[in-house]
């Protein structure tokens, strides 16, 4: 086997690890909206923390092993750096817009224990958890899809923009229902 074959393999998986860790954190994210016991709660939080040090582990992988990748390609191939910046860009959104909710998240339930407040359940009902997560998806189907078209620079923008657009659309109904449930939240504390 040679080395090329060994880090293209490695690619590989770790993409697979990063659709499996994004996965995780979108059902932990997705149950946790729903109207949960303590315990259940404290084992999807668990998940939520732990899903991402699968993604970010895979998201490293795939950089250093695509960035060995594309340095034997050569020419002019534009979809290599918007991926790569793309890529970037999916951890900073991991890193400053959904980690430090679930920290919150899990120290405010450590707080909590027993009960869940409706404090406590608006932070569980924060529709940027869901819509990072979505969005997150989104973007790494649009690098995905860069990958298997070699696409020159402008039409892979193109595309990121498009998988932007759709990430956001999907993350729409989490707002909603976040809406929903602080209106519910609203009346149930004013009775």
């Amino acid at each position: 086997m040679t080395l090329y074959a060994l880090i293209l393999f490695s690619h590989v998986v770790g993409a697979f690890f990063l659709f499996a860790g994004l996965a995780l954190e979108w059902l932990a994210v997705s149950q946790l909206r729903r109207k949960l016991e303590s315990s259940q709660a404290d084992s999807w939080i668990h998940l939520a923390r732990v899903a991402p040090r699968v993604y970010v582990l895979a998201l490293g992988v795939v950089l250093f092993s695509g960035g060995y990748l594309a340095s034997k390609m050569g020419g002019n191939q534009g979809w290599i750096l918007v991926s790569f910046i793309t890529l970037f860009v999916i951890g900073v959104i991991g890193v400053v817009f959904t980690g430090p909710r679930v920290r919150t998240i899990w120290k405010t339930s450590k707080e909590n224990s027993g009960r869940i407040s409706t404090a406590f359940q608006n932070r569980l009902h924060d529709p940027v958890l869901l819509a990072s997560v979505r969005l997150r998806v989104a973007l790494v189907f649009g690098v995905l899809l860069l990958m298997v078209g070699k696409l020159s620079t402008r039409p892979s923008l193109v595309t990121i923009a498009a998988a932007t657009a759709l990430g956001m659309i999907a993350a729409l109904p989490a707002w909603r229902r976040s809406a929903i449930q602080s209106a519910k939240s609203a009346h149930s504390e004013s009775e």
